[in-house]
């Protein structure tokens, strides 16, 4: 407790003092808490992606075999299990979950959980899903978004302090305006992920290795080491802070006044810092700390090998990829005006620039730091087939920091129109993100499944065509006839159920495109099953449409960008929830549900899937 005090109560005086210093922070705090709690609850107990249900599996599995069989060997079994060693977010949401888990057993429900462990992996764990009581997957799943939550808010500070480092707290207050009213932070705080804890840390480490390169101190630059490695053992692409940290000690060397060759000849300090990240890396994956070596390397190596081919969306530039997600992220104004902030930081690097002369050697390394890690982020993702929102979340506050720093001295050269200019942008974020944070209150699929609580009977069987029940609107109650899984699941299959679900991804298999500009979702047999979709609509199976949620494609046909096209993808800067691709939250049009209800005998028999 002493050793961890310090750090505690230096972190705690830091904030007490800006809050002191900076009215206005504490309501841009209060502002990024609102947008990134609002209806966090949302689809409740059922998951948002894949990845928050694997992740909030791999803490509760642990749980479950240590009630059933409190040993070494069963803590070591469960640790290795799951998709892949995600390191350090099972520490994160086993923790979290460890008040549900408590009160399960207080309430005598140690039983239930104690099953979780006993997966079945068909249809996405549905069995498992279905036996373990709502109330546990609920709790469970609000306190690790509220975690989420609380990181994306630490987030906002951390820029608002790295802003306040580069430049004044005025940077820093427009920064984190700026990253408070981001919808892409906004919308990755309602799952339960690594993205953002991956986030804080890497700002935590940006943060520290800037005060080092501006202060000189030792301590700071092994703690810019530890979070850094604190950051890779939450997502592995945050490793590209090494090299940054790495240039930190060069920039620091030169204020020194240090030969560069003296300081890679004696580099003491940077193998410490070496060594502590390496040190928290390796903690950071219980898989490892239980003997696992195997699956980490396997993670490390072979996986992040295979990960710039993985092709889930459709073939497109990457500049398509890179200015979709923005747009998506940032809302169209405030993504013009990032790429003209990176362009404006850039040239005021530029020797003889009028801002050099200016600004102090300090910001000037601070910035070199941010442009870096900028720059590596967007090579790396540059060689990637598809581009995310989630895969662009650490750039987002490096692109507020560097617009901040750009507006700010335009706003020093020219009072009249910097002002309202960044009032603009202010403006239409907020609305970009208060818009798109407000449609979690009204997700089609919860209407969905609200409905077929209410109306189907108990006994009452329901068809769904997705690789797993989080894709769709389910009662937790709700029996499910799926038709994905290897052969020996498909005498489990009910002929006629009393209703068929199809989504928006179902609806895709209708659309007449070539198959580079399919999804990886809807790819294989795509005339049969867009037939049997037709069919269904059209009341060829005895079936008709009994209720929609969310807006319906014109004539059931979805209108998805076409790749490469840049006047396409420009409206999705203008409403935000737009559609998209992967492991992302499927949102706005990508919710849309269609229930059909049977209304006579099965007679024609269903195609295979």
């Amino acid at each position: 407790m002493i050793v961890a005090s310090g750090p505690i109560e230096r972190i705690g005086g830091q904030v007490r003092r800006d809050l002191r210093a900076d009215p206005y922070l504490v309501v841009i705090l209060l502002v990024a808490a609102l947008l990134a709690c609002f209806w966090v609850w949302h689809r409740v107990p059922n998951f948002v992606t894949w990845d928050e249900r694997d992740r909030l599996l791999d803490s509760l599995v642990v749980y479950s075999s240590l009630i059933e069989d409190p040993s070494l060997a069963s803590l070591r079994e469960s640790v290795a299990w799951g998709r892949a060693p995600f390191g350090a977010t099972f520490y994160l949401y086993t923790l979290a979950v460890l008040p549900v888990v408590v009160l399960a057993l207080l309430l005598g429900e140690g039983g239930a959980l104690a099953g979780v462990h006993s997966l079945n992996v068909e249809y996405g764990y549905f069995e498992t899903w279905q036996a373990t009581p709502a109330w546990i997957w609920t709790g469970s799943l609000v306190a690790t978004r509220l975690v989420n939550a609380c990181l994306a808010v630490g987030s906002v500070y951390l820029t608002y302090r790295l802003g306040t480092a580069l430049r004044d707290r005025a940077t820093g207050r427009l920064a984190a305006a700026l990253l408070a009213v981001t919808f892409g932070l906004a919308m990755l705080a309602h799952e339960a992920g690594e993205d953002v804890p991956a986030l804080f840390a890497l700002l935590l480490a940006l943060y520290l290795l800037v005060r080092s390169v501006q202060t000189g101190s030792r301590r700071r630059f092994l703690e810019a080491s530890a979070a850094g490695g604190l950051a890779v053992a939450f997502k592995l692409t945050a490793g590209l802070i090494v090299p940054v940290i790495g240039l930190g000690y060069l920039l620091r060397a030169r204020r020194d006044d240090r030969p560069l060759p003296d300081a890679l000849r004696r580099p003491r300090l940077l193998v410490g810092g070496a060594a502590t990240g390496a040190a928290v890396i390796a903690l950071g994956f219980p898989t490892l700390l239980v003997g696992h070596v195997d699956l980490v390397i396997e993670r490390f190596v072979g996986q992040s090998a295979g990960r710039a081919g993985v092709a889930l969306g459709p073939d497109a530039p990457t500049w398509w990829w890179f200015l979709r997600g923005y747009l998506a992220s940032f809302g169209l104004p405030l993504t013009a005006a990032g790429i003209a902030g990176v362009l404006a930081s850039i040239a005021a690097l530029r020797p003889g620039s009028g801002d050099r002369a200016t600004a102090s050697p300090t910001d000037r390394d601070a910035r070199i730091l941010l442009l870096a890690l900028l720059a590596a982020f967007l090579a790396v993702l540059s060689g990637w087939h598809d581009v995310r929102p989630h895969h662009l979340l650490p750039t987002l506050p490096l692109v507020a920091l560097l617009t901040a720093d750009a507006l700010a001295r335009f706003r020093d050269r020219r009072p009249p129109l910097g002002g309202p200019l960044i009032a603009v942008l202010l403006v239409t974020t907020a609305a970009f993100a208060g818009v798109g944070v407000a449609g979690y209150a009204t997700t089609p699929r919860d209407a969905a499944t609200d409905w077929l609580d209410r109306t189907a009977p108990e006994n009452a069987t329901m068809a769904t065509y997705h690789h797993g029940f989080d894709e769709t609107a389910v009662p937790h109650r709700m029996s499910v006839a799926h038709r994905w899984g290897p052969a020996s699941h498909e005498d489990r299959n009910v002929t006629c159920p009393e209703y068929v679900q199809l989504s928006y991804e179902n609806l895709l298999y209708l659309r007449d495109v070539p198959p580079a500009q399919r999804e990886a979702g809807v790819r294989r047999n795509v005339s049969r099953r867009a037939a049997y979709v037709r069919g269904l609509l059209e009341g060829d199976y005895a079936y008709e449409v009994a209720v929609e949620f969310g807006p319906r494609p014109p004539n059931y046909v979805p209108q998805r960008p076409t790749p490469g096209s840049l006047v396409d993808i420009l409206p999705m800067g203008l409403t935000p929830r737009n559609d998209f691709y992967g492991d992302e939250q499927e949102l706005g049009p990508g919710q849309y549900v269609v229930i059909l209800v049977r209304d006579g005998a099965c007679s024609k028999p269903v195609p295979a899937w």
